[in-house]
């Protein structure tokens, strides 16, 4: 058996205890400015700092160790995305984009403390197009939700992972994942213009 390196095998546990509860941010400087331009670009209620959303937000479903999230950002619109993402490469910082959070590959886990971007409340189905079989969604739009709203006119979302109760269209596109159904109609690759 080929053991991995050190360094990996210090970032896999086999079983993710309970979150350990995160400090909140206490801002200094830098962080100060940062936290203002997020909180200019997003509203009063689309940024957290407290140690419980961090917490909750710096793990997935994989057997990774959980990270360490910075800011939690929280956007409606695709506006506010741009501007959470300009206020981070302004302060230097890193961002990870996350869903539901159900992804067992570990890329929504955070490490360094980045600006997370939590995009569950994009949630919309803007507009489908039977002729052309093409829906417009936003990321933070739940699998099932799609495949429930398209079940009337005779469609589904193909891809069908064991999460679909959860998961979102934004991170089965950054997983490209699939399920079951994908034996016959692909992967989420397969679906996406």
């Amino acid at each position: 058996m080929v053991r991995p390196p050190s360094s990996v095998r210090r970032l896999v546990r086999r079983r993710p205890g309970p979150p350990a509860p995160a400090e909140p941010i206490q801002p200094t400087g830098a962080d100060e400015a940062l936290l203002a331009d997020l909180g200019a670009a997003l509203g009063p209620d689309g940024l957290r700092v407290d140690g419980v959303e961090r917490s909750l937000l710096s793990r997935d479903a994989s057997v990774f160790d959980r990270g360490r999230s910075g800011p939690v950002c929280f956007p409606r619109t695709t506006a506010e995305v741009q501007g959470v993402v300009r206020a981070a490469v302004r302060h230097g910082r890193a961002v990870v984009p996350r869903g539901a959070g159900t992804g067992l590959a570990g890329g929504a886990v955070p490490l360094g403390e980045p600006v997370v971007i939590a995009l569950t409340r994009m949630n919309h189905i803007l507009e489908v197009d039977v002729d052309n079989r093409v829906a417009w969604v936003e990321p933070g739009v739940i699998n099932l939700d799609l495949s429930n709203q398209l079940r009337p006119l005779g469609f589904h979302f193909a891809p069908d992972p064991s999460s679909q109760q959860a998961c979102t269209i934004g991170g089965n596109v950054a997983n490209n994942s699939g399920g079951p159904h994908c034996l016959a109609y692909g992967v989420t690759s397969s679906h996406v213009v």
